[in-house]
């Protein structure tokens, strides 16, 4: 592994830490800035499932096959519009994280069916590790939905 994938799988795994730190804050009934737990939360994951989004966008623009840079192209926006829709709707916790996490699970579903084969098992090692942590922020999403109460 060279120093940008082991780069790559720093941020990543990084990355789940203020889920885990939301997600501490919102158990423990804490606020961090004035702002509950859960808000950090879902705030944060609305940025990250925009971004992941996004890099489908980017993924396309590098690709050969035209076919499928159209599709991820389209699943990008329409991912990204679907959480920035949930948001807008003012939609309850339970429902925004409910929708972030189809957000996540399509994103990854639509990287791996359309995923482009390269010689070296690099593209086979980064959906490998994306759907461990994909896993682990659906399963912390699952864990928060749970925590709160029905409202």
């Amino acid at each position: 592994m060279d120093r940008f994938q082991r780069l790559m799988y720093w941020l990543a795994w990084l990355g789940i830490t203020p889920f885990i730190i939301s997600l501490s804050l919102s158990i423990r009934g804490q606020s961090l800035f004035d702002t509950s737990g859960e808000e950090l939360f879902i705030i944060y994951s609305v940025i990250i499932c925009s971004f992941m989004a996004g890099s489908l966008w980017g993924q396309a623009v590098y690709s050969e096959n035209r076919s499928r840079s159209v599709i991820k192209v389209l699943a990008s926006n329409a991912i990204a519009l679907w959480v920035f829709g949930g948001l807008l709707a003012g939609l309850a916790d339970r429902q925004i994280l409910v929708f972030l996490a189809i957000g996540y699970l399509a994103t990854l579903i639509i990287e791996c069916v359309h995923a482009e084969p390269l010689a070296d098992g690099r593209v086979k090692s980064y959906l490998s590790m994306r759907a461990i942590v994909t896993l682990v922020v659906f399963i912390l999403h699952c864990f928060l939905y749970a925590s709160l109460k029905m409202t």
